[in-house]
């Protein structure tokens, strides 16, 4: 009776030990050919400017976006290939000291951002494969004609949309299963998302697995991802038309993001981020002599907070 009571209290302990040890999962994005996914954006950022004689102006943004993902296909190895269009307003207000005479209409205005879309080719880690811009416009041998967005022509705007679109980039998941606690890699070379365009950055940083849980009974994977572009700067002015524009740039600095993110696992498919970029930049602009000519340096910290949230999945609609 006695061994009988201890093979059973043996087998109690280690079921318990069993059930203790650390769940393994395997993260992966999981498209569907078809589907759509609707998702609403929102901006809130800073951007603290300092010129070469001391004067510091601020700009602060808020914007409201919407992001939609159609996926035209899903190849066998699983990378999805999407049609992704982001839109909408961002209110811009000026703070500081303003230049004299600054109009009040030019201290704070709404800026609507045009439908701006691309072609990206995802891999199930979610790590990009390729992406393109998509515009309606042909040129006159009946390709695409590629034309920069309006910030592009802008060196400072595109530096600070720069930043921003870094917050866009989809979570980076690791290549084999992990268990909470665990950490994996994200040293890459990535396209960043910017004037209907792709920019080559050298991407740093790591990701981990904070956490599992029942969100709307469903089990929901909470990741961390913590990213550096050291030489953002010197990547944006490549991008950028200057020499058409007659204008000598020079930027270094880079960005550094913190994200995390809701990945529904029962789906395969991103519900919610949130992500903090902070770039640093010294900017030093040469300007052509047909416009007066002269040098001016720029400090400026950006900082952009950014929240994503899935508000809509349309299933495939079967054809008659």
């Amino acid at each position: 009776m006695r061994r009988h009571l201890w093979s059973v209290v043996l087998f109690c302990l280690m079921s318990h030990a069993l059930a203790q040890q650390p769940k393994e999962v395997t993260l992966r994005l999981r498209y569907a050919p078809g589907q759509t996914l609707l998702y609403d954006i929102g901006l809130d950022g800073k951007v603290t400017v300092i010129s070469e004689i001391g004067v510091a102006t601020d700009l602060q943004f808020q914007g409201k976006l919407k992001q939609e993902q159609q996926v035209e296909e899903v190849a066998d190895d699983g990378t999805a290939t999407l049609l992704v269009t982001v839109n909408g307003m961002v209110q811009v207000s000026m703070g500081g000291n303003p230049a004299p005479g600054t109009p009040a209409s030019q201290q704070s205005n709404e800026m609507t951002i045009p439908a701006t879309k691309w072609r990206l080719k995802i891999a199930p880690n979610g790590r990009i494969v390729e992406m393109k811009p998509v515009t309606a416009e042909k040129a006159s041998d009946g390709k695409e004609k590629i034309t920069p967005q309006p910030f592009l022509q802008d060196p400072f705007q595109a530096l600070t949309l720069g930043a921003g679109a870094m917050s866009l980039l989809p979570a980076i998941l690791p290549d084999k299963p992990v268990k909470v606690g665990d950490s994996w890699d994200l040293t890459a070379n990535a396209p960043l998302p910017m004037g209907g365009g792709r920019i080559p950055v050298a991407l740093k940083g790591s990701g981990k697995l904070l956490a599992l849980q029942q969100e709307d009974n469903r089990p929901v994977a909470i990741t961390e991802m913590r990213l550096e572009v050291p030489e953002l700067g010197d990547a944006i002015v490549k991008a950028m038309p200057l020499k058409e524009m007659g204008i000598d740039m020079q930027a270094k600095g880079g960005t550094k993001t913190v994200g995390k993110h809701w990945l529904d696992l029962s789906q395969g498919l991103l519900m919610r981020s949130e992500v903090t970029t902070e770039t640093q930049m010294f900017t030093l602009i040469r300007m052509p002599e047909n416009a007066g000519g002269g040098v001016m340096s720029l400090q400026s910290r950006t900082t952009i907070k950014t929240t994503m949230r899935l508000v809509e999945v349309r299933a495939v609609t079967s054809r008659q």
